[in-house]
């Protein structure tokens, strides 16, 4: 399988969106280099990197790319001077194997770091400190970011340009929300307050409410559910975004958390996106800490990443504070690990 091969060091942030990154460490590479010969080569584990968040319509959800490095301490045969070779291995997934898609195009950029016993820096020429003296202790450090191009990805508009103008502009049903006319069920919320809504819309909408509808459930032929574990104004912005794909500019930081946590739950995904869209732009030293949680345990990359950036620019702020423990109170040992990359590597 080949990998086609783009890298671009000044990527321009308008135009590609961070996925993810990963680091490969070879400790002692002192020993590795004095015990193999040239084009012998190690091979890392194996990482992955997602398929494109969004994909044009009529494309199948992929599953994610896997790769491996492959490094040649002491670089290929043919070439005489003194070298290291490191090379992108694609792996094929499932996905590969049942269309026999034998290429993988890919853009991204690799860092290489030198940790010794004094310092951890990029590398420039020499890998060793001393390049007289091969056996000092030295670790390699290999960061690759993965990118994908907007350009072949589907836009969600952002309010902020139109505010006028719906997110999901096809199949709006604004004009019918909350109608008497053409609504068949009824939330009831213990404030007393009342949402008029269509199954058919609902269930076009979402699959948890197509799933709470179809199935085996005293509300699936009810006309009336009782809501007791959402507040009545986040339950009526979930219900208007699925008739019209608008959300009010205005909302703050815990009302957007709450939208997101029961789009998440209900399965709304257009919800989520433009959710987690909204909520990293106030990322900020009473936030970052719960933006950061919800990243990981939603799986969510575009919030992981904007609680790890602002934690790794304002360490020395926020290291002894409430915010940093109640992240490591909750945080599992992969996060964790991620803490510790960030801090030492950036974002």
């Amino acid at each position: 399988m080949n990998a086609k091969q783009k890298s671009n060091p000044e990527l321009n942030k308008d135009d590609f969106f961070h996925l993810t990154s990963y680091i490969w460490i070879v400790k002692d590479f002192q020993d590795v280099y004095s015990h193999m010969e040239t084009s012998q080569f190690i091979l890392s584990e194996r990482f992955y990197s997602p398929s494109t968040p969004l994909t044009k319509e009529g494309q199948e959800k992929k599953d994610d790319n896997i790769w491996r490095f492959l490094l040649c301490p002491r670089g290929k045969v043919g070439v005489p001077k003194e070298h290291m070779s490191l090379f992108l291995f694609p792996l094929p997934n499932e996905y590969d194997k049942q269309r026999r898609i034998f290429y993988r195009q890919a853009i991204y950029r690799i860092e290489i770091f030198v940790n010794n016993n004094e310092t951890c820096t990029n590398i420039s020429s020499n890998i060793f400190p001393d390049d007289c003296n091969k056996m000092e202790k030295t670790d390699l450090i290999f960061k690759i970011h993965f990118y994908y191009d907007r350009e072949n990805t589907i836009e969600i508009c952002s309010p902020e340009n139109n505010p006028n103008e719906s997110i999901i502009p096809s199949s709006s049903f604004e004009n019918y929300f909350n109608d008497d006319s053409f609504s068949d069920i009824t939330f009831k919320f213990n404030c007393g307050s009342e949402i008029r809504a269509s199954r058919l819309v609902l269930a076009m909408k979402s699959s948890y409410f197509k799933a709470l509808f179809q199935g085996n459930w005293k509300e699936s032929k009810s006309p009336v559910i009782s809501i007791k574990d959402v507040n009545f104004e986040c339950f009526k912005r979930m219900i208007y975004f699925l008739y019209s794909g608008k959300l009010d500019n205005e909302l703050s930081f815990e009302e957007l958390k709450d939208l997101y946590i029961e789009a998440d739950v209900r399965d709304i995904s257009d919800l989520k996106r433009e959710g987690s869209k909204r909520i990293v732009r106030l990322v900020d030293e009473t936030s970052w800490d719960e933006i950061l949680l919800m990243g990981w345990q939603t799986k969510n990359l575009e919030m992981k990443e904007a609680g790890l950036k602002y934690f790794s620019e304002n360490w020395m702020n926020i290291k002894n504070s409430d915010k940093m423990n109640n992240i490591i109170s909750n945080a599992n040992f992969d996060w964790l690990d991620e803490l510790f990359r960030a801090k030492l590597f950036g974002v």
